[in-house]
């Protein structure tokens, strides 16, 4: 008779956690699908560790003006043609009969556009939301949109009439502007020069005399997930305008703080990603036209967004290398429902300059002036448990609505889900979990 002694067990039992681990690793948990047809929508079969692409997936699903977007692009955009018909089972509009959906079809179109999905090789589910947006770009973004769509205005405060600006336009979306106009009231004085031109999606700035060259691209709609920060570099005593830049976003990666702390908010990562930087070195010729002693320190950078979009996606970068070796932060970052971003526009600083200057004796809040414009409320959250090399992603995401009221209903479930994998959750579980990436929609005004 066969003996098993105590240090067999310990190896057998040592041996199938470490398979377990590994099962876990490449496919998630198990692929039979919990409460799938009471979600209202499809589980994604996972092919090999591409856990990856299935939370960025049900993530997508989850922002309905993304997914009305898809449904206005050609047909003969391949990638954007096949993620839409995939999203299509993720959003309830159809279904299959067992509730797990192959993303092969997806996966085959996105190798021959250059995404390499290699078996039993995890990628990073970020990396592949910049490829396949880079890649919907190529094909929707061929045309031309105007200034005016990508940066925000607001016609009721610009006055014309007061901008008595010189503007040097270069590539790579670079404005130089000299000697603005000091005029009370005198408000987005750049934004109003800027917005009478066009520009196009290589960066360049094309003059309005130029638009018929362009009325034909004019139709296109850009995807909801684009945004643009402005870049500016300002004397913070004579207010000159050494460059106003902008540059174009799909998604925001924010840096957690050099240590780790006890209590971190999300919204304490957005106000160190837009703190003014001082320069060094730097003379201001305006203020030593005027023999104003600057001693080369007067110098202010700033990054705000001139262009919110309507779908916001926030990554949260966790990796970090401590003696050459990559290491993962695990810290908690708490984050809202509800997502008030007006204070990190452009436009909320020219708001403030516009107070202080009419109103100094006023004590009324910005918002009554503006009203809360950018409001975001929460889509989705992807979470990776592991390692910064290995380990697994998984997706906490909205329901789908019949009524399409992307915000009306306050009561919408939340689901978590993992591959095929999926189960209804409470909010207040989301609002626990450590998140790698945020998704949210711009609420109805």
């Amino acid at each position: 008779m066969f003996k098993i002694n105590g240090n067999h067990l310990a190896f057998i039992g040592v041996t199938g956690a470490g398979l377990a681990l590994v099962a876990y690793v490449l496919f998630g948990p198990s692929n039979k699908p919990k409460s799938t047809k009471k979600s209202g929508f499809c589980g994604l079969q996972n092919l090999g560790t591409t856990c990856y692409l299935n939370t960025l997936l049900q993530s997508l699903a989850s922002c309905p003006m993304f997914v009305e977007w898809l449904d206005q692009q050609s047909k003969s955009s391949t990638v954007s043609y096949t993620l839409n018909k995939t999203l299509k089972f993720l959003t309830g509009a159809r279904y299959n009969d067992d509730g797990i959906l192959s993303p092969i079809e997806l996966v085959t179109v996105l190798t021959k556009v250059g995404f390499h999905f290699k078996p039993n090789l995890q990628a990073d589910v970020h990396e592949l939301f910049i490829h396949l947006f880079s890649v919907i770009e190529d094909e929707a973004y061929k045309t031309s949109c105007s200034l005016a769509d990508c940066l925000e205005t607001n016609g009721n405060l610009i006055e014309k009439g007061n901008i008595q600006n010189s503007m040097k336009i270069v590539n790579n979306i670079g404005i130089n502007v000299y000697n603005p106009s000091k005029a009370e009231g005198d408000l987005l004085e750049n934004a109003a020069v800027i917005s009478n031109n066009i520009l196009n999606i290589s960066g360049n700035i094309v003059l309005q005399g130029d638009r018929k060259s362009l009325d034909k691209n004019q139709n296109v709609k850009p995807s909801p997930f684009l945004g643009y920060l402005s870049n500016n570099i300002e004397c913070s005593l004579c207010h000159h305008k050494l460059s106003l830049n902008y540059e174009k976003f799909y998604v925001i990666s924010l840096s957690l703080p050099e240590y780790p702390q006890l209590k971190i908010e999300l919204t304490d990562i957005l106000d160190q990603y837009i703190k003014q930087e001082k320069l060094e070195n730097l003379p201001c010729t305006n203020c030593d036209k005027n023999n104003t002693k600057t001693d080369g320190k007067s110098y202010i950078k700033s990054v705000k967004f001139g262009k919110l979009p309507s779908c916001l996606c926030l990554h949260l970068v966790r990796t970090q290398y401590s003696k050459d070796r990559p290491l993962k932060r695990k810290d908690f970052v708490g984050f809202p429902e509800y997502l008030y971003m007006d204070k990190y526009t452009s436009v909320y600083d020219q708001l403030s300059k516009l107070r202080q200057s009419r109103e100094k004796s006023s004590s009324e809040p910005l918002e009554r002036l503006r009203g809360n414009k950018y409001t975001y409320r929460l889509k989705a959250v992807i979470v990776h448990v592991g390692e910064h090399n290995t380990g697994h992603f998984s997706t906490y995401r909205r329901g789908t609505t019949t009524d399409h009221s992307r915000h009306r209903c306050s009561e919408t479930r939340w689901y978590f889900t993992s591959d095929a994998h999926i189960e209804e959750v409470t909010l207040q579980q989301v609002l626990q979990s450590v998140f790698y990436m945020l998704f949210y929609e711009k609420c109805d005004t």
